[in-house]
């Protein structure tokens, strides 16, 4: 809600402004009825419980014993600096406003003078010059200064005493600001002195309380951090480890190139189901082909000498002895002549059994030359998958058998695949991304509902490795702790 300046503020009601409660108008207080005001206010002030109950009681009852416009109730720090707690009539302060950025100016400056303990009027000349300015617009005509002091702070000097005298204090822990148009009186100074120093008692006894139960927490924070800290990093986590995966088959078929030569055609597709005996690439035949052709008449050939010369050695014994070499001819040229069949017959590879056709792309090998024992594809069994995990060095902690394995894949990040580690490398080699890595191997764990398939070859994901329970702090500072001895030297 909006600030009220003091010259809206309107004073209490059943009193005309510039007289106390219990004083006829226009005389003297009644000493009694004064008294008695003064000492109810007091021990209303010493009953109240929390600090903003006090604050609301000093802005507001007050005004019972002393007619005001405004009163304004505020802190001081120990350099001087005021914070506007509580305005009467106000029930929700916005500190922020400019009517309480000007009244914590003005109160500083009156709680850092030569008359910061002592309840006097305050002179707008002894101010800065940034308040002077917007005395007009937010001070009313007559200000009183009411610090509230701690029992051990001076006594107040009454008015018309050496106060000029005095020497400059430390300023007062908090004020009450009033404002009102007519001029204060010398009875209301003293009855206003009496006041607060029951005020300052009362704010000093809860205060002291809310700042000694604060320093306490100030003390016992760290100690309750460090041990919070300290507890947390003792807690047992199991030690693990994270590193990429993929779905592999656990007994696959490699395929390889038969035969020397070029690719001419796929009869699959990658990832395609294909069953046992059906073709799945075929080479370039032509020169196979042909070389079945010239065996095949070169065999011809050699028979027909064969033939001959076994019919002509009857007469010619020198015929005769060529018939054995001849023969020796026609049986190189059968042999010739079937390797060329089974060269020509292995033109098409087929599938051994069924699976999956696990290869990269087609277009990747149409007219590629291969080579004898050259991998093209592989024959998973999709009802048989396993995980393959590249550990990398500096992470192959917990690589014992049996270990459990999470497998998050990148399809289903929120459903991990649970399995075992069955088999860990003995030598590390590069990896795909050319880290040095431990090849391992895990077996899924039969935990799937009926009826569901299992994950697809080919899935990737990330592989967690659940080892021993470590404290928390190992498992956090392993990586710099080793950091650190490599570096030193340790």
């Amino acid at each position: 809600m909006a600030q009220i300046p003091p010259q809206q503020a309107a004073p209490a009601q059943g009193a005309p402004q510039g007289t106390p409660h219990g004083a006829p108008q226009g005389g003297a207080p009644q000493p009694v009825n004064g008294l008695l005001l003064l000492l109810e206010l007091q021990r209303q002030a010493w009953r109240q419980a929390t600090a903003p109950e006090l604050r609301y009681h000093i802005v507001n009852q007050t005004r019972r014993l002393i007619a005001y416009r405004q009163a304004a109730f505020l802190t001081v720090g120990e350099r001087g600096r005021a914070t506007l707690e509580a305005v009467s009539n106000i029930a929700v302060l916005e500190p922020n406003t400019p009517f309480a950025q000007w009244l914590e100016e003005a109160v500083r400056a009156v709680a850092t003078g030569e008359h910061a303990n002592s309840v006097h009027v305050v002179d707008p000349a002894a101010l800065p010059a940034s308040v002077r300015t917007a005395w007009g617009e937010w001070g009313p005509a007559q200000v009183l200064w009411c610090p509230l002091r701690k029992p051990e702070a001076p006594r107040e000097v009454l008015p018309g005493a050496a106060a000029e005298s005095r020497d400059k204090a430390v300023p007062p822990p908090a004020g009450l600001w009033l404002g009102r148009d007519e001029p204060w009186t010398d009875g209301e100074l003293l009855l206003l002195g009496h006041l607060t120093e029951g005020y300052g008692h009362a704010w000093w006894a809860l205060s002291g309380k809310r700042a000694k139960r604060q320093g306490l927490r100030r003390a016992l924070l760290p100690l309750v951090l460090l041990l919070a800290i300290a507890g947390a990093l003792a807690i047992p986590v199991p030690m693990s480890t994270l590193a990429p995966a993929e779905i592999q088959t656990s007994n696959p078929v490699i395929v390889a190139a038969p035969l020397d030569g070029v690719i001419e055609r796929f009869h699959v597709q990658p990832n395609e189901a294909v069953a046992a005996g059906q073709p799945l690439f075929s080479f370039e035949s032509t020169v196979l082909r042909s070389r079945f052709e010239v065996a095949r008449k070169g065999l011809t050939q050699a028979e027909a000498e064969l033939l001959t010369a076994s019919q002509a050695a009857f007469a010619d014994p020198q015929t005769k002895a060529r018939v054995a070499q001849l023969r020796a001819q026609v049986e190189l040229r059968r042999a010739e002549m079937a390797l060329a069949r089974d060269l020509l017959d292995r033109v098409t590879v087929k599938a051994d059994r069924a699976g999956i056709a696990v290869f990269t792309d087609v277009n990747d090998w149409l007219g590629k030359p291969v080579s004898v024992g050259e991998r093209v594809l592989t024959l998973a069994d999709p009802q048989a998958p396993e995980i393959d995990i590249m550990v990398s060095v500096g992470d192959a902690l917990v690589l014992e058998p049996g270990s459990p394995v999470e497998l998050f894949l990148n399809v289903d990040p929120l459903h991990p695949l649970q399995a075992r580690l069955t088999h860990a490398s003995y030598e590390a080699g590069l990896s795909a991304a050319g880290v040095l890595s431990y090849r391992v191997k895990a077996a899924l764990e039969p935990g799937r509902s009926p009826g569901e398939a299992p994950p697809r070859i080919g899935l990737r994901g990330t592989a967690k490795i659940l080892g021993d329970r470590v404290p928390l702090a190992l498992y956090l500072f392993r990586r710099p702790l080793a950091l650190l001895r490599q570096s030193m030297g340790i």
